[in-house]
């Protein structure tokens, strides 16, 4: 089991760039609770999401969430915000907690920030599925668009994840049996993590694993992987520390428009339409691209 923290680390981290920009952080505003998201609003536009793991109840639990001490934060620092949660058991508590991250993080996601770091931001937007080889053992840790995008670009796609695979895919009844599509990935359950991951030779974690406290054990695991990416918006956050304990890529988001994120917020029940409006996707690579 890894040792390392990473958003403990990235909490440092922004610290110190806070320190030496002279920026002040934001104060939590307001909290929006979604279908599947928490939303952090803070002052000076700095605002931030992650997955809350709501729904799927017999995978992920009742959502444990203290809304009572979620209104006493108002007002408070968001690095206080995001501390207080941190290692809470809760996986929605802990959501709270990467949202604010995220939040504090926007002004040090700009393609200047980032560059001014070292960190390259490409033009072309590079995501998993373009940087893979024929020969590629690939596993992706998330159900999500990924995975069509990556079918016949490798050798072989295993997909992992926490929920049944029969939920992830369409059953089909043909005259040869029962198969699941779409063809080309095998999908497995969590506990297959460790089995998977350790014989990879790219690997793309979805940012939802800082939520749920496993994003460390499977980058330790995956150590092996020529390419590791996270990907996703609870990623939404500086790539600094995830890229020294091995990731070579993260393909996120910049809430570009922080007035119009919190207006759609606000109104809108689809929150893929109000990050598709608001958020500039974007790719940091950490050194030479590989």
């Amino acid at each position: 089991m890894s040792e390392r923290n990473t958003l403990k680390e990235t909490l440092d981290r922004l610290h110190g760039l806070y320190s030496e920009s002279g920026l002040m952080p934001g104060s939590l505003a307001k909290v929006a609770l979604k279908q599947g998201w928490n939303v952090v609003i803070g002052t000076g536009g700095q605002c931030g999401m992650a997955m809350s793991f709501t729904g799927w109840d017999g995978v992920f639990g009742e959502p444990r969430l203290d809304l009572g001490a979620l209104g006493d934060s108002i007002g408070k620092n968001l690095f206080d915000v995001a501390l207080e949660r941190l290692d809470s058991e809760s996986w929605q508590e802990r959501s709270i907690s990467v949202a604010a991250i995220s939040a504090l993080s926007q002004p040090f996601l700009t393609p200047s920030s980032l560059e001014a770091r070292g960190f390259e931001v490409p033009a072309d937007n590079p995501d998993f599925a373009s940087s893979l080889r024929n020969g590629d053992i690939a596993a992706i840790v998330g159900y999500g668009g990924g995975v069509v995008r990556a079918l016949g670009r490798c050798r072989e796609l295993h997909v992992l994840d926490m929920r049944p695979p029969e939920s992830l895919c369409t059953t089909l009844i043909t005259a040869n049996g029962i198969e699941l599509a779409p063809s080309g990935a095998i999908v497995h359950p969590a506990g297959d993590n460790e089995e998977v991951l350790a014989k990879a030779t790219a690997v793309s974690i979805t940012g939802s694993t800082f939520v749920n406290g496993t994003f460390d054990d499977l980058i330790h695991v995956s150590r092996n992987a020529r390419l590791i990416t996270v990907y996703g918006a609870s990623a939404g956050f500086i790539p600094d520390v995830m890229f020294e304990h091995g990731v070579h890529m993260v393909h996120s988001s910049l809430i570009s428009d922080p007035g119009a994120f919190e207006y759609g917020v606000l109104r809108e029940l689809n929150m893929e339409q109000v990050m598709r409006q608001t958020q500039m996707q974007q790719t940091v690579v950490a050194g030479v691209r590989r």
